[in-house]
């Protein structure tokens, strides 16, 4: 296994960084969480321009025909921003997984559309209550579906919405049945909505020989999570560029606090954690993109040490920034509200540590 990028994945890096300081600085950051509704349009429409939401799609179906590996890449420079935007929860929630396992006919109907950026989908997962796996909405006949989804990403503007059942994974579309959103207070400033659903008309996703069951909502939810951990190590990467700037122009007792060696040593144990974390990432994706069967295993390794990892990235952050970096008004809150998130949402689980435990044979 090598993990070092090849030509295009540095020239896709590149250029990704350059648009995200070119078109998102964090003034425009905090204007589309101020904004109502939280998506820019015109932001989103300039991403989709460069190909993005193709990346890892079909070339048949107007995509790149890139893997995992380059969506992560990507992920890693629009956390560096705090870009807000559904691309990524589109492409690892909905767009892959409609090409992983949907039927010929469902690609052929969805797929062009999302890789161009006229579409955008997304997955509802949790259910109020939700004591199993995947909750437990009403899908009478597979043609119907009633039920309620929590803390749904971008469901306001969502066009095609991917719903997790006990069973499998049901398809909807906004152009041919409706749902009811409500948004949620997000701690990150991206939407979530609880949507409900009441006799929606439904189709499973997959063919009725091959349906999409179980195994694709693990699939897709572990190549989310990578997704994201590479989005949060790009944040991540902000908070450490933020802290040494920080410690290299604020002077006490006659000279900058970075050349105490507290404040030294902080930043270089930063520097040590998040590199840690985007090795795991990415050898995480690599095995997502092989369909390797120690995949799993390698997320779970990667969100159990990210999740205390990245917390002391950004703790460290705050204590070389001192009093100012408690100020919600500094550029630090934009990544450390995003840090925060990631961990909530993908790696706060006592799951991931059992996991690898038995593996281990330790329990």
């Amino acid at each position: 296994m090598d993990l070092t990028w090849s030509d295009e994945q540095e020239m896709l890096a590149d250029a990704a960084a350059a648009f995200v300081r070119r078109e998102c600085p964090p003034e425009r950051v905090r204007a589309i969480e101020a904004s109502d509704g939280g998506h820019d349009q015109p932001l989103w429409d300039a991403m989709a321009e460069l190909g993005w939401c193709g990346l890892a799609l079909p070339v048949e179906h107007g995509g790149s025909g890139r893997g995992v590996l380059e969506v992560t890449v990507l992920a890693e420079q629009l956390g560096r921003g705090a870009v807000p935007s559904p691309l990524l929860d589109s492409t690892a929630l909905a767009a892959l997984p409609i090409a992983w396992a949907g039927s010929d006919a469902q690609r052929a109907r969805l797929l062009p559309a999302l890789a161009a950026g006229r579409s955008i989908g997304t997955l509802a997962v949790l259910e109020p209550g939700m004591t199993d796996a995947w909750g437990d909405v009403s899908v009478p006949g597979g043609t119907r579906i009633s039920g309620q989804k929590l803390l749904v990403p971008w469901a306001h503007v969502a066009d095609v919405l991917l719903v997790a059942s006990s069973s499998g994974l049901y398809l909807l579309e906004a152009a041919r049945t409706a749902w009811d959103s409500v948004s949620h207070d997000a701690f990150a400033g991206e939407p979530l909505f609880a949507v409900t659903l009441l006799d929606a008309c439904t189709e499973p996703l997959g063919s009725p020989e091959r349906p999409a069951g179980p195994e694709t909502t693990h699939r897709v939810l572990d190549t989310a999570a990578v997704v994201r951990l590479a989005y949060a190590v790009g944040a991540a990467e902000a908070c450490l560029d933020l802290a040494v700037r920080h410690a290299s122009q604020r002077v006490q007792f006659g000279r900058p606090i970075g050349t105490f060696q507290a404040v030294a040593h902080r930043c270089v144990d930063m520097r040590v954690e998040i590199d840690a974390c985007r090795y795991l990432a990415f050898q995480a994706a690599w095995s997502l993109e092989r369909e390797d069967r120690a995949a799993p295993l390698e997320v779970t390794a990667a969100l159990t040490y990210a999740r205390g990892a990245l917390r002391r990235v950004f703790l460290d952050a705050h204590q070389v920034h001192g009093a100012s970096g408690f100020s919600t008004e500094s550029d630090l809150h934009l990544f450390t509200r995003r840090l925060t998130e990631f961990e909530i949402t993908f790696a706060s689980s006592r799951r991931h540590p059992d996991l690898l435990a038995t593996a281990m044979g330790l329990s």
